[in-house]
């Protein structure tokens, strides 16, 4: 009976560090998936302004080139 114990303890242990384990990839995993998310985020930002420099710079283009035009054509 003494053997039996003894190996139902081992087995509580064991069980008991195999759920720390996963408790701890777990939250590795949580970790990685909100700093993934943060990147994102201010990748999706970064794009935006991006998007918004090249729109002025777009619009300054055609405007210097619609006063060239006018120049050109006078």
């Amino acid at each position: 009976m003494d053997r039996l114990k003894a190996a139902m303890e081992s087995l509580d242990m064991a069980i008991d560090q195999l759920d720390a384990a996963l408790d701890r990839r777990e939250a590795r995993h949580v970790a990685e998936r909100d700093e993934l998310a943060r990147a994102l985020e201010a990748a999706r930002a970064a794009e935006a302004e991006a998007k918004g420099v090249a729109d002025t710079v777009s619009a300054r283009l055609d405007t210097a080139i619609d006063r060239l035009q006018t120049v050109l054509e006078d």
